[in-house]
C-alpha cells in the first residue's frame, strides 16, 4: 500500500511539473499550433484558449492534491480510483 501512495504522489508531482512547464513555454506551444502566416488575432485567440485550459487543469489539480493530502482518497480504494 505504501508503494502505491508513493507512486501516486510522484505521478501528481510529475503532472504538476509538466503543466507548469507548458504554462511557462506557452508562446512556443501557441505558435506550433498556428499556420506559418497567422494574424495577431489568431494568436491571441489560441493563447487565450491555452491559458483557459491550463488554468482549469491547475484548478482540478489543486482539488486532486487537496484530496490526496487530506487523506480522503488515500486509503479508500474506490474514491482513489474515481
Amino acid at each position: 500500500m505504501s508503494s502505491l501512495v508513493a507512486a501516486r504522489f510522484l505521478a501528481l508531482i510529475a503532472h504538476l511539473v509538466t503543466v507548469l512547464s507548458i504554462f511557462c513555454s506557452r508562446e512556443n506551444s501557441v505558435r506550433a499550433c498556428l499556420p506559418l502566416d497567422y494574424s495577431i488575432e489568431e494568436y491571441r485567440i489560441e493563447d487565450t484558449r491555452l491559458v483557459v485550459a491550463l488554468s482549469v487543469t491547475l484548478g482540478m489539480f489543486a482539488v486532486e492534491l487537496a484530496g490526496f493530502f487530506s487523506g480522503a482518497s488515500m486509503f479508500n480504494n474506490n474514491q482513489g480510483l474515481l
